[in-house]
């Protein structure tokens, strides 16, 4: 299945292959698992978990790792029987099963979880502890965050690129210049870690969020690496939140060049002008907007009710439900038109049985 994988034969070989298997085993299911989550099909992966337990195949601690790390699009009442079982089976305190638990619950925003079960490690690699900090860091939880990373420092291994990526984070979501510009500054001569792609977007937004904007553009013309889209666009928002215009209109050429199809510039520049009553540039931006927009990645999320489980899914007209669901949206924007409340001019809800 690897190879096939590897070589570019895709899903449909591998399935194939599976499919001849007579015994499941950890490393066939393993395979066909991270197979069916290579290609965003995580539903299918828990539905060949489910199948191999009815087997009576008995998953070792890789095996729980590969599934776990493919449920954080699905309702977390799955993520909470898989634990389940890991406590069964005495694979909870694994490093590589209590790794993806925490990295589960941190998805879900449950951090208090993924706390008890870093609290109940008798031992922490550096997965451990990066998956902790990283995870609390997305949570908004800034000072634990903090106090990891300094607990880290006293019995820990050396911080590495991740647990860096994860404190500045921290440090750009609460504006702690200081904190965030000390670490950054320190990271080669104090940690032996060479800033990377994610450090330099971390401290530039960070920068932009306390409207350092010149602060910004000056680490985008030093920084060994041509800036990426992300990084003009942090300074974008930033300019345009603080009315410098000169500014928004370099970095929106600068955006052009990085990624020719994107209509945010011209979109940011359209409200700008439109602040300042010049309503032909404003015209002329919004033109271009509408020729530059691009087909966005179709988005899904998951509810389960009723042992079923739903998959909403954007960009598609026919799913299961979708007369009965249009009907309510119909109903529901038409009394909030009619309330006055808000206008919508158009909508997509698309749900698909999963």
């Amino acid at each position: 299945m690897f190879q096939f994988e590897k070589f570019g034969q895709g899903l449909e070989y591998s399935v194939r292959l599976f499919e001849e298997v007579d015994r499941f085993d950890s490393a066939v299911t393993d395979s066909m698992i991270l197979t069916y989550v290579r290609h965003g099909l995580e539903e299918d992966a828990l539905q060949l978990f489910v199948l191999t337990l009815r087997d009576n195949f008995r998953p070792n601690e890789f095996t729980l790792s590969s599934i776990l790390s493919s449920i954080s699009t699905l309702p977390l009442e799955q993520g909470c029987q898989i634990h389940s079982l890991a406590i069964k089976l005495g694979f909870e305190s694994e490093e590589v099963v209590a790794s993806s638990l925490m990295e589960m619950y941190a998805k879900f925003g449950s951090v208090d979880f993924a706390m008890r079960i870093f609290v109940k490690m008798d031992t922490k690699d550096m997965i451990s502890w990066n998956t902790i900090i990283m995870g609390l860091s997305l949570n908004g939880r800034v000072f634990q965050t903090l106090d990891m990373f300094k607990e880290l420092l006293k019995e820990g291994p050396a911080p590495d690129r991740i647990t860096l990526t994860g404190v500045l984070l921290a440090c750009k979501y609460s504006g702690l210049i200081d904190e965030g510009m000390h670490i950054f500054s320190s990271m080669e001569e104090v940690y032996g870690v060479t800033p990377g792609y994610e450090h330099y977007a971390c401290i530039i937004d960070l920068l932009c969020r306390v409207g350092k904007l010149k602060e910004a553009m000056d680490i985008t013309k030093t920084m060994p690496y041509e800036p990426s889209y992300s990084m003009w666009e942090s300074i974008l928002r930033a300019s345009a939140i603080h009315e410098d215009l000169s500014l928004t209109e370099r970095v929106a050429e600068r955006m052009t060049e990085v990624e020719p199809h994107s209509s945010l510039p011209y979109l940011v520049l359209a409200q700008q002008y439109e602040r300042r009553g010049r309503l032909e540039a404003v015209v002329g931006m919004r033109k271009i907007a509408r020729l530059k927009q691009a087909k966005k990645v179709t988005d899904c999320s998951c509810i389960g009710t009723k042992n079923h489980i739903y998959t909403f899914k954007a960009d598609q007209l026919h799913h299961h439900g979708g007369k009965e669901i249009y009907l309510i949206l119909g109903l529901l924007t038409w009394e909030m038109e009619d309330e006055v409340c808000v206008y919508l001019d158009h909508y997509r809800l698309v749900a698909d049985q999963g």
